[in-house]
This record gives C-alpha cells, sequence and structure tokens, in this order.
C-alpha cells in the first residue's frame, strides 16, 4: 500500500519520458542508483558501524558534493 505517496501534477515534477513523478508528503522523490558491489559492502559496513541508514549516507555524501565541500580534481 502507498498511502503515504501522491502524484505531484506540476511542471517541475515531470520527469525525462513526460511522466509524473511519485513524491512523498514531505517531499522526497525517489531515485534509483547502482553501485559496484565493494562500494555497496562498504556502504553497508558503515552504515552497521555508525547504526545510520545507507540512504542517510548517501544523501550526506550528495550535499556535500552539490554544495561544493568536495574537491573536484582529487586534490592533486
Amino acid at each position: 500500500m502507498k498511502s503515504n505517496l501522491r502524484r505531484e501534477e506540476s511542471e517541475d515534477m515531470v520527469g525525462p519520458r513526460g511522466g509524473t513523478t511519485t513524491v512523498t508528503k514531505s517531499g522526497m522523490v525517489k531515485k534509483n542508483l547502482w553501485i559496484p558491489r565493494d562500494e555497496a559492502e562498504a556502504l553497508r559496513a558503515k552504515a552497521f558501524n555508525e547504526r545510520r541508514s545507507e540512504a542517510d549516507i548517501i544523501r550526506q555524501g550528495l550535499r556535500a558534493v552539490l554544495d561544493g565541500a568536495l574537491s573536484s580534481n582529487g586534490g592533486g
């Protein structure tokens, strides 16, 4: 049951193929992410050790990149 989901019918919520995107009431949008097996295992271990969700760690990393906190040239 997806009772906590709703459809947004606004221009900014149109997907790349022209359809609407499902978002939660709090404005969360679902994205799928494919990562290499070793990174997936490292993420799982970090989440377990820090008692955090994998999604929380991914969101933290994404915010750091979008805020420019990480150097795009690798520091070299």
